[in-house]
C-alpha cells in the first residue's frame, strides 16, 4: 500500500507527539506513516515511529535522508517545537521537498516562551519564517497559551505542561486528518465536547488556542460536528448560526456533520479558522 500521508515529528517534542499519536491509533484507517527526526540519539531510541532519522553533521546526507523518507508523500504534517535545532535544520528541507514534488503541507508548531534563551528564540524565528508562505496550513501556538489549560493547577510541572501540549496537538492532527480541505493559510483551531451541538461549538469557540476576536476577522472557517447519533437539524443550525453571527459577510463558511457511534450521547465539535493576517 502506498503511504501518501506522512506525519513528521521534529526534535524531542515532535518525537513524543508521534509516540502519543501512534499509541492513540491516529490515522489507523488512513494511509499514514510516522517519521521522527532529531539530533538526540537517546530520544530517537525511544521513538515508535516507523522511520527515525538522526541529524548528523553532513547536510548532504541529511538532505538526502529526509527527501528519501518523504518520497511519495501527497500530504506532509509537521509537529514540532520551534526552538530546537531539529526544527531549524529540517523545516527548510521539508518545505523544499513539498515545493519540488507538489506535496500539501500542514504544520502544528509551538512557539517558545518569552522566557526562553536568545539562541532558542533565534532558532524559532528562523524556523517560523521558513514555514510562513511555504506550507498550506500553519497552526502556531505560543507556549504561554498552554498555561491557560491548567490555570487551576498552579503547581504544574514543566513535563506535565508539555504533556498537555502534546495532547492538544495530537487531537489537532487527528481531527485534521479527517478533513478534505487542508489549505487554510495561517490558522487557529479549537475543539470541545458536550451533550448538545451548540454547547460543543461554544466550548470549541472558547478554546484557548483561539484569540478573542478570531471570528470577527476570519477569512474562512470550518466547523465539524461528530455525534453518536443523528443530530436534529435545529441543533445543527443553532451551532452553525452561533458561529455565523460572529463572521464578516464575505467570510467563507464550511461545515460537516458525521456519526461516530463511539461518542454515545456526546457531541464533538471542531473549529478551524483562517486568519486574516499574522497574529503570532
Amino acid at each position: 500500500m502506498d503511504i501518501n500521508i506522512k506525519v513528521v515529528g521534529l526534535g524531542e517534542s515532535g518525537a513524543k507527539m508521534i509516540n502519543k499519536m501512534i499509541a492513540a491509533g491516529v490515522g489507523k484507517n488512513k494511509s499514514v506513516e510516522f517519521i521522527a527526526i532529531g539530533n538526540d540519539e537517546n530520544i530517537m531510541l525511544t521513538s515508535t515511529a516507523r522511520k527515525n532519522l538522526f541529524l548528523n553533521r553532513d547536510m548532504t546526507i541529511i538532505y538526502k535522508n529526509i527527501f528519501d523518507a518523504l518520497s511519495g508523500a501527497k500530504l506532509i504534517i509537521i509537529v514540532a517545537g520551534l526552538a530546537g535545532n531539529a526544527a531549524r535544520i529540517s523545516i527548510p528541507i521539508i518545505t523544499s521537498f513539498a515545493r519540488t514534488y507538489g506535496a500539501g503541507t500542514v504544520a502544528f508548531v509551538c512557539k517558545p516562551s518569552i522566557l526562553e534563551n536568545t539562541s532558542r528564540k533565534i532558532n524559532a524565528d528562523y524556523a517560523l519564517n521558513n514555514l510562513r508562505g511555504n506550507v498550506d496550513t500553519l497552526f502556531v501556538v505560543p507556549a504561554e497559551k498552554f498555561f491557560v489549560f491548567c490555570a487551576n493547577r498552579p503547581q504544574i510541572s514543566l513535563p506535565e505542561l508539555f504533556d498537555i501540549a502534546d495532547d492538544i496537538f495530537c487531537s489537532g492532527v487527528k481531527n485534521f486528518l479527517e478533513m478534505n480541505d487542508f489549505k487554510f493559510g495561517e490558522a487557529a483551531f479549537g475543539y470541545g465536547e458536550a451533550t448538545t451541538a451548540l454547547d460543543a461549538i461554544k466550548l470549541a469557540a472558547s478554546f484557548p488556542t483561539l484569540e478573542e476576536d478570531e471570528f470577527k476577522t476570519a477569512r474562512k472557517i470550518f466547523i465539524g460536528l461528530k455525534s453518536g447519533q443523528p443530530l436534529p437539524l435545529s441543533s445543527i443550525d443553532a451551532a452553525k448560526n452561533f458561529i455565523k453571527a460572529q463572521l464578516q459577510p464575505d467570510a467563507e463558511f464550511l461545515s460537516r456533520e458525521e456519526i461516530n457511534p463511539l461518542l454515545g450521547e456526546k457531541v464533538f465539535a471542531t473549529i478551524i479558522c483562517k486568519r486574516k493576517e499574522e497574529k503570532i
